[in-house]
C-alpha cells in the first residue's frame, strides 16, 4: 500500500498545533524576573509545581507572586543545572545571550522552552488565556501581534460577562452526571439545544427572558 508523502510547509513557516498541558505536579522554570517573567508566571495554573525564579534582582510584583505561590527563588545569575527538574522552561531574561544559554541548557534535558527574546524561536509560544466559568480559550495570532491578542481578549471578556454562557456551561455540567447515565436524554437535549440555537443566544446580552427561554431548554 503506498504511503503518503508528509505535508511539508512554506520557508519560514512553522508547523504549529494547538494543545493543551496537564501540568500538574511538573517543575516550571522562569529565567529573568522583569514584566514578561511576571506575564508568564501569572498564566501558570495553580497545581503546577514546583516552580523556581532565578535573576540576579526581581521587580516588586514577582517577588509578591513567588511569595504568594511559594515558589523558589534563586537571586543570582542562571546557572545551566538551574533547569534540573523542569518540564517547561521560559526564557524572560533581558540579556539575550542569558535566554540562549537557558534554552541551550533546557533543550539538553529535554524540557520545552519558550524564548521571550526571540519571536518563533522557542519550542512554543503562550497564548493570550481567557477563563470564564467552565470555558477555557486561548487566543493566539502567532506572533503577529500579541498586542492584538490582549485586545480581543478584552473584548472577549467583556461579552461574556455581559452573557449567559458562564450560566448555561454551568447549568450543563450539574446535569451532566444525569445526561451520562440516560444517553437518550443527552441525545434530546443536545438536539433542543441545537435546534433552537441556545450557544448563539446565549452569547447575546443577558436578559430575564432570554435566561427563562434558556432554562426551559435544559428542562426534560
Amino acid at each position: 500500500m503506498p504511503t503518503r508523502a508528509p505535508e511539508t510547509v512554506g520557508r519560514g513557516a512553522r508547523a504549529l498545533y494547538a494543545v493543551t498541558l496537564d501540568l500538574t505536579g511538573e517543575g516550571v522554570l522562569v529565567v529573568g524576573a522583569g514584566a514578561v517573567a511576571l506575564r508568564k508566571l501569572r498564566g501558570l495554573p495553580r497545581g503546577v509545581g514546583p516552580v523556581r525564579v532565578v535573576a540576579p534582582e526581581a521587580a516588586p510584583g514577582v517577588r509578591a507572586w513567588i511569595r504568594g505561590r511559594r515558589a523558589e527563588f534563586l537571586e543570582r545569575p542562571f546557572r545551566p543545572s538551574d533547569v534540573a527538574g523542569a518540564r517547561l522552561v521560559f526564557c524572560c531574561a533581558s540579556d539575550p545571550a542569558v535566554n540562549a544559554r537557558a534554552a541551550k541548557a533546557a533543550r539538553r534535558r529535554g524540557a520545552w522552552v519558550c524564548d521571550a527574546s526571540e519571536t518563533g524561536g522557542g519550542d512554543f509560544a503562550v497564548p493570550a488565556t481567557l477563563r470564564a466559568g467552565g470555558l477555557h480559550l486561548t487566543l493566539s495570532t502567532e506572533g503577529a501581534s500579541p498586542a492584538a491578542a490582549a485586545a480581543l481578549k478584552k473584548l472577549f471578556a467583556a461579552r461574556l460577562e455581559a452573557s449567559d454562557l458562564q450560566w448555561l456551561l454551568a447549568e450543563l455540567g450539574r446535569l451532566r452526571p444525569a445526561l451520562k447515565a440516560s444517553p437518550a436524554r443527552k441525545a434530546a437535549l443536545l438536539e433542543r439545544l441545537e435546534h433552537a440555537h441556545a450557544f448563539e443566544a446565549a452569547l447575546k446580552p443577558r436578559t430575564p427572558a432570554r435566561r427563562e427561554r434558556l432554562r426551559r431548554l435544559l428542562r426534560p
